[in-house]
């Protein structure tokens, strides 16, 4: 990889650039993740903002108002269009 950068490089490039936070989480492997971030208070409140809006979106309550389009659904509805 002579010069070349890393995917996770390029995330954090590009978000540091157009944010002033960013916490990035990915992974390839089970049961391990890379996590980068520049700013560990913040990357903690985005962590936990991150479960909270994931939690609320994929478990069902009543009191949130959350309608999940999975990709599936997307391309069900495209090919009816036609």
């Amino acid at each position: 990889m002579d010069g070349e950068l890393t995917p996770i490089e390029q995330a954090k490039a590009i978000l540091g650039e157009h944010f002033e936070n960013y916490l990035i989480v990915a992974t390839d492997n089970p049961h391990e993740c890379d996590v980068e971030y520049n700013n560990s208070f913040a990357a903690l409140g985005l962590a936990n903002i991150a479960h909270k809006v994931i939690s609320e979106g994929l478990i069902p309550n009543p009191d949130n108002d959350v309608d999940i389009v999975w990709e599936e659904d997307l391309d069900e509805d495209d090919s009816s269009e036609f």
